[in-house]
């Protein structure tokens, strides 16, 4: 670890601290600057500000100055240190004597050259040297950085105490430190071991956040089901008393087992949103990157917990990995996404320093952007064109199927074409940058040019899966409903009597969708069967009723 020799502090004993956080998104909370002002506040004068990357520097300037600090302390990521690099200019410019320090995980490997504007960089955890660096301030005697051991995670203050809580914001929270694998392009591989906060000190902070009624809790935890016993202890405390809120959870799919999934699978819909880290299903892509896994347990593990699926369930995979060329990175992909969950997750590897993977540049070719977020260009392995190609896939991964556009389409045309044959065929095929309403047509046209599939079963689930989700105009020209179709649709709506349990047959017509089938759509989405006969689906606000005509 790179010392300090001395951090020369400010000759006023009374010297106002401010924290800084630099957040992606306004729903971002910062729990860094959280931790800090907690512990320091009773001792010592600090105050801690949040903003994000999308206002405008000036403004950010503007009222950090205006607190008149002593010294800012600023929370430094991958995805802030651009904005970063101007602001420390911008303070140090508009006040020579202001103290700028940076600490998080983006400057851990940094030294004092690389920042000309700042005094000081706090390395690893940074709850004892800052506490040790207000303590030096206080008493005027000069800081110099040592080693410090880990933080008790029992001491850890509650990063939210008598906060004013936006309910419409992410609030994070860390029940362990450290993560139990080395995978050789994750920061956390530095790290040893993982360490644990007391289950009851878990148990009152989360209680405390789940009567705010906050919209989500995202556990930072870096493999929250590192230890089963704790982290189904957890899920049967969130699902006994979260009444609103969300929970999020990382997790890594080799330690999944039954029970966990039974945990998860037993509670209301929608209540834990999971966020599955796969990378890849290379054995020799996982080998090189010291990862651990199981892949015939894995995919028995995510089977079953699709089976019974109660929670969101998010799915990763990382290109540009060694050994993982075009078509293996396909067939990756393939296996993953006929996984069904509910959002999958195409990324490229950032070449972090400090990991192990960016001292192994060298040996597997790697090209990488030199500013973060430090993307992969090419390796030995794949190409720029090859990269360039997944990225336009991965829009469209995002747009139509993550997003739910064609949710039983799809289902359908990957019994016909993989996923994979299917993604990049229609990227060269269709801009994901058209509005919604001329995307969905241009996509409808694309798919029926360029792949064989039964055209009456293709129009009727698109048109389903159109009418699931947006107004009729969304509709393609073809698919459109007449106006015979729709008198027919109004004179079945008066007659029928199915449908009122979901409203008055004047709201239905009037703000509802409908349309008639030629076969009975959820039949055939159940069991692949085709009931041949008139049916009329009803979508009205979040229902979907559906009536046999005679």
């Amino acid at each position: 670890m790179k010392t300090m020799k001395k951090f020369l502090v400010s000759e006023r004993k009374i010297a106002m601290i401010l924290l800084v956080a630099i957040n992606s998104k306004y729903i971002h909370t910062n729990l860094a600057v959280r931790y800090l002002y907690q512990l320091c506040k009773e001792n010592y004068p600090c105050e801690y500000i949040e903003f994000n990357i999308n206002q405008p520097l000036q403004d950010v300037l503007y009222e950090i100055l205006s607190k008149k600090p002593e010294y800012v302390a600023i929370s430094t990521y991958i995805w802030n240190r651009s904005y970063v690099e101007k602001l420390v200019e911008g303070l140090k410019k508009a006040r020579k004597d202001i103290k700028i320090i940076l600490g998080g995980p983006e400057v851990y490997f940094d030294s004092l050259e690389e920042w000309k504007f700042v005094d000081l960089i706090i390395r690893g955890e940074g709850e004892y040297p800052f506490l040790d660096l207000c303590e030096h301030i206080a008493t005027g005697k000069q800081y110099i950085q040592k080693e410090y051991p880990p933080f008790d995670l029992s001491k850890l203050p509650f990063a939210y105490k008598d906060e004013s809580l936006d309910t419409s914001r992410i609030y994070y929270y860390e029940s362990s430190r450290g993560c139990p694998f080395k995978c050789s392009y994750c920061l956390s591989s530095i790290e040893k071991g993982v360490r644990f906060a007391p289950l009851e000190k878990v148990f009152e902070e989360l209680d405390y956040l789940f009567k705010k009624q906050v919209r989500l809790i995202k556990f930072v935890d870096r493999t929250f089901n590192a230890n089963k016993e704790r982290s189904i202890k957890i899920i049967e405390f969130c699902k006994q008393k979260s009444q609103a809120t969300q929970v999020h959870f990382e997790i890594d799919p080799t330690l999944l087992d039954d029970d966990f999934i039974d945990a998860i699978n037993t509670s209301e819909d929608n209540l834990f949103r999971l966020e599955i880290g796969l990378q890849s299903f290379n054995p020799q892509t996982l080998d090189a990157i010291d990862r651990f896994y199981d892949i015939d347990r894995i995919d028995k593990n995510l089977k079953k917990l699709m089976e019974n699926k109660k929670a969101i369930v998010h799915l990763d995979l990382i290109a540009g990995l060694p050994y993982e060329d075009f078509l293996s990175f396909k067939r990756s992909l393939n296996k993953t996404i006929l996984y069904f969950a509910d959002e999958v997750q195409l990324g490229f590897l950032k070449m972090l320093k400090g990991t192990k993977i960016r001292e192994e540049a060298t040996k597997y070719n790697y090209e990488f952007f030199k500013d973060p977020p430090y993307e992969v260009i090419s390796n030995s392995f794949i190409s720029f064109e090859e990269i360039y190609k997944l990225k336009k896939i991965e829009d469209l991964i995002d747009k139509v199927y993550n997003r739910q556009y064609l949710y039983f389409t799809l289902r359908y045309i990957f019994q016909k074409v993989s996923p994979s044959e299917f993604f990049e065929k229609l990227s060269s095929k269709v801009d994901s940058n058209l509005n919604t309403r001329e995307f969905v047509k241009e996509l409808y046209r694309a798919i029926k040019d360029n792949f064989v599939l039964d055209k009456v079963i293709l129009k009727s689930l698109f048109r389903f899966d159109i009418l699931r989700r947006f107004p009729e105009e969304f509709l393609p020209e073809e698919l459109a409903v007449s106006k015979e179709e729709k008198e027919r649709i109004k004179q079945a709506i008066y007659q029928a009597t199915e449908y009122q349990d979901i409203g008055e047959a004047k709201e239905i017509i009037r703000r509802g969708r409908a349309c008639i089938f030629e076969f009975d759509i959820e039949r055939f989405i159940e069991d692949n069967s085709i009931e041949k006969g008139d049916f009329l689906y009803i979508f009205f606000e979040e229902k979907i009723k559906k009536i046999k005509l005679q």
